[in-house]
């Protein structure tokens, strides 16, 4: 476009609008966060979990009886005479029992927890990186995989002391065929990687 009046040919030039700025990238952290807060059944299990796990943590100093201890009467209802779930055959109030048996729950879930990363990751990398291995590992992954888990963590707790730690043990021991299948399904696609290659290209070793 030009000015007539003027006569001049000069250029109208329109002001560039500026843009918006550009919106920053999530990373996977940031987009599964995302994902799970859109989910309202699990916002509200995740509110669930911290307040059990709060009350487990915090009720053994906030609740000073013992949940040994006779109570009440025994089978008194819930919020009757100070119970808020009632007493148990005994009188021992339930409670109280859960409140502090939520502390040993919570030990033997992360001691299960621990021991089955332990396993079904070292497992699973090792027969997906080296494939030569992958046969016997996972051969050993299908006997356990085979065995009905319940059965044999109570066979496993027979055996040995029934204790709080055989426990946990016994459950990482039955639970952990699920993640080396995972961890080596995803070893054997990264060990085809671009990067990989240009690794081994460069004489590197295994550890790296």
């Amino acid at each position: 476009p030009f000015d007539l009046q003027d006569g001049r040919m000069d250029k109208l030039i329109s002001p560039i609008p500026r843009a918006g700025a550009i919106p920053k990238a999530q990373g996977p952290l940031g987009q599964a966060a995302a994902m799970f807060f859109k989910n309202r059944g699990a916002v509200i299990g995740l509110a669930l979990l911290v307040l059990i796990i709060t009350a487990s943590l915090a009720g053994p100093f906030l609740l000073r009886a013992d949940p040994f201890d006779v109570a009440g009467a025994p089978m008194t209802p819930p919020l009757e005479d100070g119970h808020w779930l009632g007493t148990d055959y005994v009188g021992r109030d339930i409670f109280t029992g859960i409140v502090y048996g939520g502390r040993a729950t919570l030990a033997v879930a992360l001691a299960a927890t621990a021991f089955n990363l332990v396993i079904g990751l070292s497992v699973g990398a090792l027969a997906g990186y080296y494939q030569g291995a992958t046969n016997t590992l996972m051969k050993i992954t299908e006997f356990f995989q085979v065995l009905p888990p319940l059965l044999f963590a109570m066979v496993i707790v027979s055996l040995f002391s029934p204790s709080a730690g055989m426990i946990a043990v016994a459950i990482g021991l039955v639970t952990w065929p699920p993640l080396a299948r995972l961890t080596r399904s995803e070893f054997m696609r990264i060990r085809e990687l671009e990067y990989v290659a240009a690794a081994r290209l460069a004489n590197a070793g295994d550890a790296r």
